[in-house]
């Protein structure tokens, strides 16, 4: 398919359109529409972005039947085609993705947070928000999607102690990933994450309310874009200030998607907790006297022997959430999609 003038790779780049999204478009076999990002999803409409503006745009019926039966559906920062019917735009054709955040709901399905994401900021302030536990839930999550995770720590006037809360931040997420402290009012953020802003790239914003999330967007596009609330004095709980997931475009060139703040991060069940978090404990495993040790009672097991207690509950933790996530998943995909009858959605 070639693109028309008015939907030219040019203008596509500067929503991130890249080498990826070219060769799925080319995979396609008489595909229909021209390309486009969903930037933005509400509850009976999707807006979508071609290069040029935003549209309103509905899920064309058969895309939104063929996706459910397979347990997926579109998230922000989707690749689609779109096309008018009847007067109004459609989705007609969702591209294949290069990566997929996930996490699990309530109702043990999933909830697709953002897609075509190639860095994660994973924002965590130095007051009473401080949580590694919830920092390696995210890492698990970023990892496990193929997602470059970078770890912002916000908030350094209210660490209780900064360099004992950074050097335990940086023993968790490991050597290889970059680790910043910074105050997300000032501008120097925009240089300090330079290197992950440069047009082509798409990043994505998590972790709790009232970390400064929204008030780094300010900060990354130089203005007061994004409405900011006060945090609560007695616990530093902040006000929901982002209330639905947007992609928007940073002055140096990157997609930037912003996110709700999340406190309890369920895993989604697609994370391996020893590769994607407890790399200590997959090397410790090598000299563990039976291969296959559940490291619990088993005698001669060199992780119990050479961790912390903590930590090691906290993977035990993991593991067995991850555990009985997947299993629900399996059992809920067992059972009958219902079919459904309407024309379009």
């Amino acid at each position: 398919m070639r693109l028309n003038p008015l939907n030219d790779e040019d203008l596509l780049r500067a929503i991130g359109w890249n080498a990826h999204c070219a060769a799925a478009l080319a995979a396609l076999v008489n595909p229909q529409g021209r390309p486009a990002r969903i930037i933005e999803q509400h509850r009976g409409h999707l807006v979508v972005h071609d290069g040029q503006r935003g549209h309103k745009a509905k899920t064309l019926t058969a895309l939104f039947d063929r996706l459910e039966i397979a347990g997926d559906g579109l998230a922000v920062g989707d690749w689609v085609l779109i096309a008018e019917e009847g007067g109004s735009l459609y989705v007609h054709e969702h591209l294949p993705r290069a990566s997929l955040l996930l996490r699990s709901r309530g109702d043990n399905g999933v909830q697709r947070i953002a897609a075509n994401i190639d860095t994660a900021l994973l924002v965590m302030a130095l007051d009473n928000d401080f949580s590694p536990n919830r920092l390696e839930r995210y890492l698990l999550m970023v990892r496990a999607a193929n997602v470059t995770p970078v770890v912002i720590l916000t908030k350094p006037d209210r660490a209780t102690d900064i360099d004992a809360q950074r050097a335990e931040v940086a023993a968790l997420a490991g050597p290889a990933t970059p680790l910043f402290v910074l105050d997300a009012r000032i501008a120097s953020a925009q240089q300090t994450l330079a290197p992950w802003l440069a047009a082509g790239q798409t990043l994505v914003l998590l972790g709790s309310s009232g970390v400064g999330k929204s008030t780094l967007v300010n900060s990354l596009m130089g203005n007061e874009l994004e409405r900011t609330g006060a945090t609560r004095a007695y616990d530093d709980r902040g006000r929901h200030t982002t209330t639905s997931r947007s992609l928007r475009t940073l002055p140096q060139g990157a997609c930037l998607i912003d996110t709700p703040g999340v406190r309890e991060l369920k895993l989604g069940g697609e994370e391996d907790v020893t590769a994607d978090a407890f790399e200590d404990i997959a090397e410790l495993a090598h000299s563990c006297r039976f291969r296959d040790c559940s490291h619990g009672n088993e005698p001669g097991c060199a992780v119990v022997a050479g961790l912390p207690p903590e930590r090691l509950d906290n993977y035990r933790k993991l593991r067995d959430e991850l555990a009985a996530t997947q299993k629900r998943r399996l059992e809920a995909a067992s059972v009958p999609m219902p079919t459904r009858r309407s024309k379009k959605r």
